[in-house]
């Protein structure tokens, strides 16, 4: 099978949504370096580095989707907020593009730091942690007990 023709943005970015829809993400030609995700990637550096984590360099890609991999110190971005033109035809079949705002890019993008930081310092084998927050390996119950008044993390309403 013949590998798929790589193509830069500036040869699809004003391609109809039918058009671009046809391609597959590896013929899409859109990396982190250049893109607004570089600025981000470097700013969480830089508030890692602030927390104390100076040597811990997470590693990060495109993807389908937000997500870091047991294991792997590192996080998947997804390959639409590389580019302005993905991020529209995103926002047009799904309605929303995840982690389309700077602060909603950096709000998963700490989320995501966090799981590669426990994968990264095998964090979740540790006893105190497993105290604290139960064994990694067992489920969630069906229905978590709410306290009173605490915030739901989902839409940040109470």
């Amino acid at each position: 099978m013949p590998k798929a023709l790589v193509l830069p943005p500036e040869e699809w970015a004003d391609w109809p949504d039918e058009q671009l829809l046809d391609l597959r993400m590896s013929q899409l030609g859109v990396s982190i370096d250049g893109s607004v995700l570089a600025d981000r990637i470097a700013q969480l550096q830089r508030e890692l580095e602030g927390r104390g984590l100076v040597n811990f360099k997470p590693h990060f890609w495109l993807s389908d989707e937000w997500f870091s991999p047991d294991a792997v110190p590192g996080v998947a971005i997804p390959f639409y907020l590389a580019h302005p033109r993905l991020e529209r035809l995103e926002r047009t079949y799904m309605l929303e593009v995840e982690g389309g705002t700077p602060e909603w890019c950096m709000r998963i993008l700490r989320h995501e730091a966090g799981h590669a930081i426990d994968n990264a310092y095998k964090l979740r084998q540790r006893r105190r942690r497993q105290q604290v927050f139960g064994p990694s390996y067992k489920a969630y119950p069906q229905l978590i007990p709410s306290r009173t008044g605490a915030r739901d993390t989902r839409d940040g309403r109470r």
